[in-house]
């Protein structure tokens, strides 16, 4: 509908040409408000179409946010990628076993009463010349019993009663062959300490294991 007929039925009238003369002719109101009923739907679609396309145009801008924000970020290289270098992982510490402690396996120590991992061993019950002391012991098993500790021993030059006393630090000592004693005790009987007095590798026992008094003296 062209604007000049729009206008004319707002306003009533309507020209009918006939011939050369344009002549008005009086809108019914009915027809007018067929033609404003028109226009008002025309404006509500175009308004409802409108609001539309603006919320799609939001939605569109929300979307390609939450796109841009949960997409993976690029991590940053670290310098084993960088440089090529491959690393080690450092080995897990592993506590070692703890043998169980025998208790029923004595040893004299001082030459007069048995204990359990003492701190000293006499080897020179006669004058206390050669001993084992400041023992720190690894295992006190049915097998065997081991330690380490200083040695200190008696040059006796010139004679024992004037001799000088010498220290060996990190002397390892081991107790082998337990004895059954009547009354149901048990004594480590032999003894081999690392590295030996002097003397004691061409001694009667050759360097072997030298013995434990199983007694007390």
């Amino acid at each position: 509908m062209s604007r000049r007929l729009r206008g004319s039925l707002k306003a009533g009238r309507l020209e009918a040409c006939s011939g050369d003369q344009v002549q008005p002719v009086r809108v019914s109101r009915r027809l007018q408000g067929m033609v404003m009923h028109v226009e008002v739907r025309v404006r509500r679609k175009l308004v409802v179409a409108a609001i539309a396309g603006a919320c799609l145009a939001v939605v569109s801008a929300g979307c390609n946010g939450a796109a841009s924000s949960t997409a993976p970020r690029a991590r940053a290289s670290s310098p084993t990628a960088a440089t090529g270098a491959v690393t080690t992982p450092a080995p897990a510490f592993v506590t070692p076993a703890v043998a169980r402690v025998d208790t029923r396996i004595k040893v004299y120590g001082n030459c007069t009463t048995p204990s359990i991992e003492p701190a000293e061993i006499v080897l020179a019950c006669a004058d206390y010349g050669v001993l084992v002391e400041g023992l720190r012991w690894t295992s006190w098993t049915a097998a065997s019993a081991k330690a380490a500790g200083t040695l200190v021993y008696n040059d006796c030059t010139p004679n024992c009663a004037e001799g000088h006393h010498h220290h060996v630090p990190a002397t390892r000592v081991i107790l082998t062959v337990p004895v059954h004693l009547p009354g149901g005790q048990v004594m480590w009987s032999q003894i081999q300490e690392y590295p030996e007095p002097p003397g004691y590798r061409t001694g009667p026992f050759h360097g072997g294991p030298q013995p434990l008094p199983i007694r007390p003296i």
